[in-house]
């Protein structure tokens, strides 16, 4: 992938019938449920997405967020820390609610989130 494609810097999402045009810097996680993507910002404030996480994971910039699982794509800037979870997984603790949603990192996908987290 070229380096220099440049990467978003606001996404548009919606909330009822209003859009909005939001920093991407902003945001602190995306998350699925049923089919539709939800973004929730840093004051903790959740919009609809129009895209889903795959594209949104192209979109986005992978210095600061992370395709966590298929629910989650979590910004660097929002990871309060993490711990061990049932011994070979990852749990992740962001400095804004997930609504009791934990988030779960694989084993085979911990290996890479930690050597992410350690290089941004």
């Amino acid at each position: 992938m070229d380096t220099m494609i440049k990467k978003k810097l606001r996404l548009i999402v919606q909330r009822g019938s209003e859009h909005f045009a939001l920093r991407i810097e902003e945001l602190a996680f995306f998350y699925t449920v049923n089919k539709l993507v939800f973004v929730t910002d840093s004051l903790e404030k959740k919009y609809i997405c129009d895209k889903n996480l795959s594209e949104l994971e192209d979109d986005l910039d992978k210095n600061i967020f992370f395709r966590a699982n298929r629910q989650f794509i979590i910004n660097v800037n929002f990871i309060r820390g993490f711990r061990i979870y049932e011994k070979v997984k990852l749990q992740v603790d962001l400095t804004v609610s997930t609504n009791n949603r934990p988030i779960i990192i694989s084993q085979e996908t911990a290996p890479l989130f930690k050597k992410w987290i350690n290089e941004v």
